[in-house]
């Protein structure tokens, strides 16, 4: 089926530990004088030296498309005073069940006070949630374990453990991981790729069992590490299950994911059930980076070939309008949403109704949302530069 026209009318500095510790407790006295009496005999981190192995190699580079899922220069500034300081306080604010909330680098300025709200979110009974949501919890995980290298403060390492034990325990049977923990009671109980929220909690928890980025060390137990293990393999399990199949051939995967039936969900109002063409693409990277086995390859290599297949060339989107979609010979695009059963492009708006054309949704959502983008143009071109798949036809130079 042809697709719809959418073209629319105009439109260290490295410090002494003990420095580090006077200047913590500067800004947060109480959590500097528990790490000063855990520190008081002389802590050594262990690094695990591990025996050589022969690797499975993967077949094609994916890592500069998968760095930024580690990114924590949101947290760290590279000055060993301040970003102990920093994580202290972030230890402060972490929730009994071990999670973190989203987007909290100003309130982590200040450790928390014993009385502000610690999530924007709570589940029926007045729980606080934890969540994945906008790099939440990983990203946590990830600086405290950084300054755990640096410092060998076991705050830190007893926070990062704290914090795992909010994955395992969130994580559904079958393998999927919520946005929120304990359940909101709403579209965020679903398994969420949305925002690449589970593909960056499965790339945390690759680089911990594989011991990289800085989780070579005594940070996690090698029960904690085996936990870890079987977990992955379970969201790794899930993945392939929830692969989209249209007339027997997988494509792609939705934003939302029923945690039983694996079927795409809807989530706000405007995010309706659907193929995504943006969450998909950090999924299939994410395949392309582990062993291939004929189970993996199979599902990345089908998710390519859709890409490929539904590939908008010659097409530039503006998102801010006037002219949303024009003609640009440089441009590839992808559309946001397609629908589940065929690859039809289409738009939502707050009235949770399906559009076809960008023009019939309002303002608000048209300039306050990416329906398209050159999502998959990286992903394709690394597939395809080295060896992995090949080209139906040469992506649009730029």
């Amino acid at each position: 089926m042809s697709k719809p026209k959418l073209l629319a009318p105009l439109r260290i500095i490295p410090l002494a530990l003990s420095m580090a510790m006077i200047t913590a407790a500067l800004v947060n006295p109480h959590a500097a004088a528990a790490d000063v009496n855990a520190s008081s005999a002389p802590v050594t981190i262990k690094t695990e030296v591990l025996p050589s192995q022969k690797s499975s190699s993967t077949l094609v580079d994916v890592s500069s498309l998968l760095q930024k899922f580690r990114d924590i220069s949101n947290f760290a500034t590279g000055d060993l005073a301040k970003d102990t300081a920093y994580a202290l306080n972030i230890v402060s604010w972490q929730m009994p069940h071990g999670g973190f909330y989203k987007d909290m680098e100003k309130q982590y300025a200040t450790p928390w006070n014993g009385v502000t709200e610690r999530s924007g979110w709570k589940d029926p009974s007045g729980v606080e949630l934890g969540t994945f949501d906008n790099d939440a919890t990983t990203s946590e995980i990830r600086f405290l374990t950084e300054m755990y290298v640096k410092t060998g403060n076991p705050i830190f390492k007893d926070s990062v453990r704290k914090a795992v034990d909010f994955i395992l325990v969130s994580q559904y049977p079958s393998g999927g991981w919520p946005q929120v923990y304990p359940k909101r009671s709403n579209y965020s109980d679903a398994v969420t790729y949305n925002d690449n929220a589970m593909v960056q909690t499965m790339i945390l928890l690759d680089d911990i069992t594989q011991r990289k980025h800085g989780f070579d060390n005594d940070i996690l137990t090698s029960q904690e590490r085996s936990k870890l293990k079987l977990a992955l393999d379970k969201g790794i399990a899930y993945t392939l299950k929830a692969q989209i199949i249209n007339k027997g051939v997988p494509t792609v995967w939705g934003a939302q994911h029923d945690p039983v039936t694996y079927e795409p969900l809807p989530g706000r109002a405007y995010e309706l059930a659907s193929k995504s063409g943006s969450e998909s693409v950090a999924i299939t990277a994410f395949l392309m980076s582990l062993p291939q086995t004929p189970e993996i390859e199979h599902a990345a290599k089908s998710a390519l070939q859709w890409f490929d297949t539904v590939r908008e060339d010659g097409t530039k989107y503006n998102r801010q309008g006037p002219v949303y979609f024009e003609p640009d010979a440089g441009s590839v695009i992808w559309y946001r949403f397609y629908n589940v059963d065929e690859d039809i492009p289409f738009y939502a708006d707050r009235d949770g109704k399906k559009y076809m054309n960008i023009l019939d949704i309002s303002e608000e959502r048209r300039h306050g949302y990416s329906w398209a983008g050159s999502y998959a143009r990286n992903l394709l071109k690394l597939a395809s530069e080295q060896g992995y798949y090949k080209l139906s036809k040469p992506l649009p130079k730029l």
